[in-house]
């Protein structure tokens, strides 16, 4: 017969009864635990976004303005005292170091897509997602007669104002319609070989108007007077690419474009030949700026803003993100061109352009 060994093994007496108290104290001090926890992560997220914003600041970082909500379009007014930053339905103005919103914001009713500040300060236009073209008195704040309407042009995409404040140009299906701001008068259309403009800039002389195509990939300068092109289309973009951003420099001897197909490139109009800058992969340059003595170009994609040296064709500089997630909606440079406003959602970034290039 088998041996049972549970029958010879003594019986073990029962686990002692946790008391309530003891229950109490286990309780306590996990809570205990888990605050401390808590606590220890709370300290390191904020000493890593306190050494994050050290770093950055020896590359140039000035501080951020947080909204809440998201940032469309930015430009500082011609002084550089102030930051007109598009929200939602409203325009704010801002002071570009203390963040304080100065007076009533723009009740522009409709979410604004872009707009541009006249280089004597005095008025604001806007292009909103209802379609309408509005002029705003900038002291005011309130509109400046009914939306602007110009027979040809159906649908308004990029904004300019020439040097003395005189003429408003808007880029959009159809073509660039011109406009005397004085009389709110129609002064001329543009056509668009391609059926669209999707940008437009004044030189500084006021001269010359150029404009990038929505969908033939190229520019054309034309001039204000007579309103002709001068000279053939300026080709470098592939066919179809759209040419999202223009920008001259002081001189008008240079232009800067960005376009759909990840291109920025630099031309001497003079010569009529451009050279490329690549480096935003898969994303659509959508604004370029060139400095005023034209040796730096800015660009910005939806991931990624960079600086560049126009000469040397290299990359000198670039911005990041606390996280790297936030999309970059616009830029602006002060007109010292010592500032950089760059729009990260819902957060306005402000960089020192000369930390961002000696870092």
């Amino acid at each position: 017969m088998l041996r049972s060994d549970s029958a010879e093994r003594p019986t073990e007496p029962p686990p002692p009864a946790v008391s309530a108290e003891n229950r109490t104290s286990v309780v306590v001090a996990s809570i205990v635990a888990l605050v401390l926890l808590a606590a220890t992560a709370v300290v390191l997220t904020v000493q890593s976004v306190r050494d994050t914003d050290t770093v950055r600041a020896a590359s140039g970082y000035r501080g951020e303005l947080d909204g809440g909500s998201m940032f469309r379009q930015v430009a500082f007014d011609p002084e550089g005292t102030w930051l007109y930053a598009a929200t939602g339905t409203t325009v704010e103005v801002r002071h570009p170091v203390t963040h304080r919103r100065a007076g009533a914001v723009f009740e522009i009713g409709s979410r604004v897509l872009t707009m541009v500040i006249s280089p004597d300060g005095r008025r604001l236009v806007t292009v909103a997602e209802d379609n309408s073209v509005r002029v705003w008195d900038t002291e005011s704040r309130q509109p400046v007669g009914e939306p602007l309407a110009a027979e040809g042009l159906t649908r308004a995409i990029g904004l300019a104002i020439n040097p003395d404040s005189t003429l408003l140009a808007v880029a959009g299906d159809g073509g660039t319609a011109l406009w005397n701001l004085a009389d709110r008068r129609v002064v001329g259309l543009l056509q668009a070989a391609n059926g669209s403009h999707s940008s437009v800039a004044f030189s500084p002389d006021g001269s010359r108007v150029a404009t990038g195509d929505t969908g033939g990939g190229t520019v054309v300068l034309w001039s204000t007077d007579t309103r002709q092109p001068e000279g053939e289309p300026l080709v470098a973009h592939q066919p179809g690419a759209s040419v999202n951003a223009v920008a001259f420099d002081r001189s008008g001897t240079v232009l800067a474009d960005g376009s759909g197909d990840f291109v920025a490139n630099v031309w001497n109009l003079t010569a009529r030949e451009h050279t490329e800058f690549r480096g935003h992969e898969f994303q659509p340059v959508h604004s370029v700026i060139l400095t005023a003595d034209g040796r730096t170009m800015i660009t910005a994609s939806l991931n990624s803003m960079r600086i560049w040296d126009v000469q040397s064709v290299a990359e000198v500089g670039r911005t990041y993100g606390k996280d790297g997630s936030d999309d970059i909606n616009d830029i602006a440079l002060s007109p010292d061109g010592d500032t950089l406003a760059v729009i990260r959602d819902h957060r306005i970034e402000f960089w020192s352009l000369d930390g961002l290039r000696n870092r």
